[in-house]
């Protein structure tokens, strides 16, 4: 029964650090910017962009 929770406990500190290393890192990431990384393009500007190509093609 020990050895069990042994396991329980090991397995879910394990999540946790993972879990924390990985909130670490995107906080990083979000101070820390690569300035060579492409900034991606914001959302509503490909869906105008979809809207502005529909408009075209039915003229």
């Amino acid at each position: 029964m020990e050895m069990l929770l042994l396991v329980i406990a090991a397995l879910l500190y394990l999540g946790l650090a993972l879990g924390f290393i990985l909130v670490v890192d995107n906080l990083v990431g979000l101070v820390f910017r690569d300035p060579r990384a492409p900034v991606p393009p914001p959302f509503f500007a490909i869906g105008r962009a979809l809207a502005a190509s529909q408009k075209f093609y039915r003229k």
